[in-house]
């Protein structure tokens, strides 16, 4: 039997020897194309070659490219073919050959490479297409029974996203037999039944296609052909779905015996789901795509979850997901080289994920299904909106889950009501800020139409002469303002910076002959600068001229931090590899805040090279240059862009000659060592395949030896050590506490299991099994696990069935032994259904469960009806 990596390698070898350029998958984020979310065919990066706007390096090309589609994401597990992550084989042809070749290559490699059966081999051509129709007949030699003609519908395939090249195509289908049939005499390929599976399309580009779908026709014409893997060794392998092909089936099986599921019945779609969206998620990854709550990030995430969500319904609820990692690396690791050196890292973000929802998970089911049955009870069949967005507000369920879920309940979702309760939330968020000047957004959004853009001068001056064009203050707009109001204030050109880019605004004063202006910040909306703060003294009016000074110290404190992060961005890059790209930043006067693209923690020893390179640039004096260019110019020049940030046509780029050389529209200090000295704080994650670093230079280096040496200085007092000896003393001090602890701990340990005999003494006994419960107060559960060990270890047929409550919170732990398991007891099955009764859930294995709830007051219930499920389980 063809195994799935035999298939790759087949339909590699046979396009090499036939002249074709071997090309490696491009990445599942389609480069330059904002046509398209991911990558969905074979085709998309050869879109350019088939438009005709490159030049050619060669003109025929076979390719194996991983594809990522959610279209169907609901269906994905449930039926036998619909995936998520699959794998297009692909040859092409950019004007070299056309029609006949590519069906001539079609079945040769489906006939005499992987001997599919002659008469098992069906094809299709558009209903037009006498060329297509006779190639097949007359120079094939495809029986005329097995050539069908299809509509427009079927057969005429169009661009990969908005726009690209399409036209007429025609598809190679495999007969599987009258045992997948809808039993119709005249069921032909194009039926909806199963019998005839499409395993290979060969378009014939003839057309270019433009985002208006108006056609042209192509410069040259082109084969593009797509034949999905897994689909194909469905075939291949005589096997009834994708998931029993070789590698998904190794998964799946990976699956059932970690878990201890059977591949069966009701396990089948939630293991496959599982599978499929480990191995989608694995490879997503690896591009560089992680959980986020917008863009690709979103939709990942919403994968994701639900493969948590089919995790918890085979009774697992810790981090699972992970594991699978390793397991695909394993079988496709060696096509796809870019998932080996990946795996560490998306191994310890899917766990990070998995532990951040688990933790929320449990509540947000328990709402949902009191929600649908909620629904089911007052006969409307339908969740509410309200009750849909709280999923969403407090348990981070994704919209389409909810509904997915409901929908296996056959409840509906109100989805319209739910997207009036994410407006009025949005709605919420505008209306939290509203001082004396009302909404600032509408605010700013009247005084940019009325005003249009500032000439802003603050990259060489902090101080100018302007006129008032136009004044906001109390909600609307005035001509005047007088002493005690705070206002909006728009001149028609300004040195000070409105806040953009990460970059804090400015601050100052506004002065006149009349009156004295306080700016505390200063805002921008596209490129109107708007002064926000409160009149000190004496009246302004809308025409005047004034002069605008900005705090120049607060001004330099702000440069320092700001040149600081385009040092550490290249200091990352030097240090950690090229992968690393802005994500956000934020500079102030105190401190710089930078975001960017990492897999993992930094170490001690990396933040320390970051460091020293970022000091020696500012030790170093380096002027810094700026300079306004063309957009391209400044792309070709080297400078680095940061991702999603919308340019002009004309961009500044901020060079420190030899190290770094950014686009940036924030003000910068002219030499490095301005900055005098940098001290990067903290490094963190603030979400999936991002890290942070936190740094301080100028103001910021010394007020942090203020306060540590204000802290070392009350330390040795209170200790009554010198400095010299201060850490000697508290290690010291560390150790015995350690010491205590472990005497403490073993004290406990001793407590809890010298009453051993006489719990056992009160267990009840069913038919050689003994029932061994109890329930106790301020024990939690690694105190349970001790005690039930200690207990399991002198009965050899017992099951224990111990609850808790411990500061204001249930928890529950049963165990049982091999003799008990082999009498029937379910550890796991017990737990599912007497965690509710303390407001909880929890699951397990048959001979060990544990599960915590909100309810301490039900955990004597819980244990008593515990005892009744195990007593009729044995």
């Amino acid at each position: 039997m063809l195994k799935v990596r035999d298939l790759r390698r087949s339909f590699i070898d046979y396009f090499a020897e036939r002249g074709h350029k071997i090309v490696p998958s491009s990445s599942i984020v389609p480069k330059d194309d904002p046509t398209l979310l991911f990558t969905t065919a074979g085709m998309v990066q050869f879109k350019p070659m088939f438009a005709g706007t490159v030049d050619l390096e060669y003109t025929r090309a076979a390719s194996i490219q991983k594809c990522f589609r959610t279209s169907d994401l609901e269906e994905v597990g449930k039926t036998k073919r619909h995936l998520t992550l699959f794998e297009m084989l692909g040859n092409f042809s950019f004007g070299d050959y056309f029609k006949k070749e590519a069906m001539e290559f079609a079945w040769e490699y489906s006939i005499n490479v992987i001997k599919l059966p002659v008469d098992k081999v069906w094809v299709t051509v558009y209903t037009d297409d006498d060329e297509a129709y006779d190639i097949w007949k007359d120079k094939i030699g495809v029986s005329e029974n097995r050539i069908v003609r299809l509509g427009k519908a079927d057969n005429f395939w169009g661009p990969a996203g908005d726009s690209g090249a399409c036209g007429p195509c025609s598809e190679l289908y495999y007969d599987r037999g009258e045992a997948y049939g809808c039993g119709d005499e005249n069921c032909a390929p194009g039926c909806e039944c199963e019998r005839y599976m499409e395993y290979w399309n060969l378009v014939f580009n003839q057309f270019n296609q433009d985002v208006n779908g108006v056609q042209t026709t192509l410069p040259r014409t082109g084969i593009d052909t797509g034949m999905g893997l897994e689909r194909l060794a469905t075939i291949v392998q005589g096997v009834d779905s994708v998931y029993e092909t070789d590698e998904l089936l190794e998964l799946c099986n990976f699956v059932s015996s970690k878990t201890g599921v059977s591949y069966t019945d009701k396990n089948i779609i939630p293991i496959r789901v599982i599978v499929e969206h480990a191995r989608a998620i694995t490879f997503a990854m690896t591009d560089g795509i992680y959980p986020s709550n917008e863009g690709r990030g979103y939709v990942l995430r919403r994968v994701l979850r639900r493969a948590l969500r089919f995790t918890r319904q085979i009774g697992v609820t810790e981090p699972f997901l992970y594991t699978l990692v390793d397991e695909i690396v394993n079988l496709m690791g060696e096509f796809y080289p870019d998932i080996v050196d990946s795996a560490p890292n998306i191994k310890n973000v899917i766990k990070s994920e998995e532990k951040r929802f688990l933790d929320t998970i449990e509540s947000g089911m328990n709402r949902l299904n009191e929600s649908i049955q909620k629904a089911k009870f007052a006969d409307k069949v339908v969740i509410s909106g309200k009750d849909a967005f709280q999923l969403y507000d407090t348990f981070g369920f994704p919209l389409e889950m909810t509904v997915e879920m409901a929908n296996d309940e056959n409840v509906e979702v109100d989805t319209k009501g739910f997207e009036a309760e994410m407006l009025k939330q949005k709605q919420r968020g505008k209306d939290s800020w509203k001082g004396a000047e009302g909404d600032l957004d509408r605010a700013f959004e009247e005084l940019a139409k009325l005003t249009g853009d500032t000439k802003f001068l603050g990259y060489d001056e902090t101080k100018c002469s302007a006129k008032i064009t136009e004044i906001y203050s109390d909600s609307k707009i005035v001509q005047s303002i007088k002493q005690g109001d705070t206002a909006l204030i728009v001149l028609n050109e300004t040195s000070f910076y409105g806040e953009s880019g990460g970059q804090i605004g400015d601050t100052g004063f506004i002065k006149s002959g009349n009156g004295f202006f306080r700016v505390d910040s200063t805002k921008k909306l596209n490129k109107t600068v708007i002064h926000i703060g409160e009149l000190i003294s004496g009246e302004f009016t809308n025409g005047e001229t004034v002069e605008a000074e900005v705090d120049e110290l607060k001004r330099n404190l702000i440069r320092a931090n700001h040149t600081v992060t385009h040092l550490v961005q290249a200091a990352l890059r030097e240090v950690l590899g090229d992968h690393v790209k802005q994500a956000g930043s934020y500079v102030t006067a105190d401190r710089m805040r930078f975001d960017f693209s990492h897999f993992n923690a930094l170490t001690a020893e990396e933040i320390l090279k970051i460091e020293n390179i970022v000091n020696q640039k500012i030790w170093e004096n380096i002027d810094v240059n700026t300079k306004v260019m063309n957009m391209d110019d400044a792309v070709k020049d080297g400078a680095m862009a940061v991702f999603d940030e919308k340019y002009g046509d004309v961009v500044r780029v901020v060079d420190v000659p030899g190290f770094s050389k950014e686009l940036c529209g924030g003000t910068h200090v002219t030499n490095t060592g301005q900055i005098g000295i940098f001290k990067l704080l903290k490094e963190t994650s603030p979400g999936a395949g991002v890290r942070r670093v936190e740094g301080v230079t100028l103001k910021g280096i010394f007020e942090r030896y203020n306060e540590q040496n204000e802290i070392i200085t009350s330390l040795s007092n209170h200790l009554l050590s010198t400095e010299a000896e201060l850490e000697k003393k508290v290690l010291s001090i560390i150790e015995k506490n350690k010491t205590l602890e472990k005497e403490l701990e073993s004290l406990k340990k001793k407590s809890i299991t010298s009453g051993v005999d006489d719990i056992i003494a009160k267990a009840e006994e069913v038919d050689g099994i003994k029932i061994i419960s109890s329930v106790f107060d301020g024990v939690d559960v690694n105190g349970l696990r001790d005690l039930s060990d200690a207990i399991r270890s002198k009965e050899q047929n017992s099951v224990v069935l111990f609850g808790s409550a411990v500061d204001g919170k249930a928890m529950l732990l049963y165990a049982a032994t091999k003799g008990a398991v082999i009498k029937g007891v379910s550890c796991g099955q017990t737990i599912k259904e007497t965690a509710k009764l303390v407001g909880g859930g929890g699951g397990g294995r048959p001979d060990m469960a544990q599960a915590g709830g909100k309810n301490p007051a039900g955990v004597k219930d819980a244990i008593a009806e515990a005892v009744k499920i195990v007593k009729e389980m044995i």
